[in-house]
């Protein structure tokens, strides 16, 4: 497995994850507060990041912060469409492939220049519904972007670094 790609995760440490992430409920004001929250974090720590919330294909929050570039933006596009097309992060679909030695892109057939099989786009799953939005945050190593993304769900989960 590639470590630098993975972070050294595995598939079922990115599930369990993600079932600690899902929410009770999702507004418009809940997914653009999610992109604040994160935004937030990654301010702070003056990344160089661009990060975007979808309502399904609809992005409904998008900041890119000092730093960043706009090559961000297609990788935002990409790593969305694994998202979109597989409901998992994008983390856990090139860690699931990295397990059983297999490229994702061979594997679903699909395009690397449409699809960014690569850290950073996790999906936003709301109980008793599923996914209904997703978080994506480009600019850092796929692993590093998708803590940053999940750091931004718990954030918006506890309260944390939410300005009123």
């Amino acid at each position: 497995m590639d470590l630098v790609e993975t972070g050294g995760y595995s598939s079922a440490e990115l599930i369990a994850e993600a079932q600690s992430l899902a929410l009770d409920s999702l507004s418009l004001t809940d997914a653009v507060r999610i992109g604040e929250a994160t935004a937030d974090l990654a301010a702070h720590k003056k990344l160089p990041v661009s990060i975007e919330v979808r309502l399904g294909s609809w992005p409904v929050y998008h900041i890119s912060l000092e730093g960043s570039s706009d090559g961000h933006d297609s990788w935002i596009s990409r790593k969305w469409a694994v998202v979109n097309h597989s409901q998992n992060s994008s983390l856990l679909e090139l860690v699931k492939c990295e397990e059983l030695g297999l490229s994702w892109y061979e594997a679903n057939k699909l395009p690397e220049d449409a699809y960014a099989a690569n850290g950073g786009a996790v999906p936003l799953h709301v109980k008793n519904q599923g996914m209904t939005a997703t978080l994506i945050v480009s600019g850092l190593a796929g692993p590093d972007d998708h803590r940053l993304a999940v750091a931004g769900i718990r954030a918006f989960k506890t309260g944390e670094g939410l300005q009123e």
